[in-house]
């Protein structure tokens, strides 16, 4: 088929339109609309340090990435990295898109509070969460409706192993280090499990920095989740029989570059925010969460050259 008649064919797809649709709404949002409000210092945008800072900025990317995708789906392309196609990368940016929004709201927005409660958040976060949510389940149905991949090789036992191991290695870590110090502020150190108590108990050198009812940022339980569920499946695998998967074009490695996708960009996100904020600079324990998610994904991205996975 030509592209034409390929366009012609799917512009009367309903889950090609309204993967479009929701991806064009959810970029018009993140990038049009106020991420944060601050008292009488106003509302700021995704790529203000005050406003959406590295979360704004991961979610704007994220929003160009998903039109784009929702372009090639309209093409009828398929194929976009080895093994990751339009269905796979729609379904682990759109996780994220909507994970992303829960981040920034319980992992940035408590650290510089307003008087004694944290900074608002802005209508684009609001806005944005209606299509984020959508996504996902989108690519959920969609990704069940392609045709199944075939050719598809079962992992060796000992690749398999590998691979269990590796990724229980890498939930471990993104459950450990969220204990660690992830934001520094001369002498305070905050894991992502302190909140307004913890900082309160360092005494008046916490709240001069950073402000009355101060907290760490609080993403310690959503990447313990994450964790969890990779470690818990890296166990499965190690069984004589393994574990079953999803589908032939929904791999346990698709599914692992998924959560891993997530468990790397939010403390990216949170690096790029240090960076852009004076008052605190990474802990090392926000750079290990950040190479605990960059080996799931590299454990995915091999597991899926080694089976030959094929791109949905």
């Amino acid at each position: 088929m030509t592209l034409q008649q390929r366009l012609l064919t799917n512009v009367r797809n309903p889950f090609v339109l309204a993967h479009l649709v929701f991806a064009g709404m959810y970029f018009v949002f993140v990038i049009a609309g106020d991420w944060a409000k601050r008292g009488k210092e106003g509302s700021f945008d995704a790529f203000n340090s005050l406003g959406g800072a590295g979360f704004g900025i991961l979610g704007v990317a994220v929003g160009v990435a998903l039109c784009l995708l929702a372009l090639m789906r309209l093409a009828g392309y398929s194929k976009v990295f080895p093994g990751l196609g339009v269905e796979q990368l729609t379904l682990a940016l759109g996780l994220f898109a909507t994970v992303n929004i829960f981040a920034f709201v319980f992992g940035w927005l408590p650290v510089f509070p307003v008087k004694k409660d944290p900074a608002g958040t802005g209508w684009a976060l609001v806005a944005a969460y209606w299509p984020a949510s959508f996504i996902p389940q989108l690519g959920i149905l969609t990704v069940a409706r392609t045709r199944p991949s075939k050719g598809i090789k079962p992992l060796s036992i000992v690749d398999r192993t590998a691979v269990s191991l590796l990724s229980l290695v890498a939930a471990a870590g993104v459950i450990a280090f969220p204990f660690m110090t992830w934001i520094k502020a001369g002498t305070i150190k905050l894991s992502t499990y302190d909140g307004r108590n913890e900082c309160k108990e360092l005494g008046e050198i916490c709240t001069e920095t950073l402000g009355k009812g101060a907290s760490g940022p609080r993403l310690g339980y959503l990447l313990l989740i994450i964790g969890a569920v990779v470690g818990f499946a890296a166990l499965m695998r190690l069984r004589p029989k393994g574990l079953a998967e999803p589908g032939p074009n929904m791999l346990l490695s698709h599914c692992l570059f998924g959560m891993g996708l997530t468990a790397f960009l939010i403390p990216l996100a949170m690096i790029i925010t240090t960076a852009q904020e004076d008052r605190v600079e990474a802990g090392i324990g926000l750079w290990l969460s950040l190479a605990s998610g960059a080996l799931m994904i590299a454990v995915s991205l091999y597991e899926n050259h080694r089976r030959g996975a094929k791109a949905a």
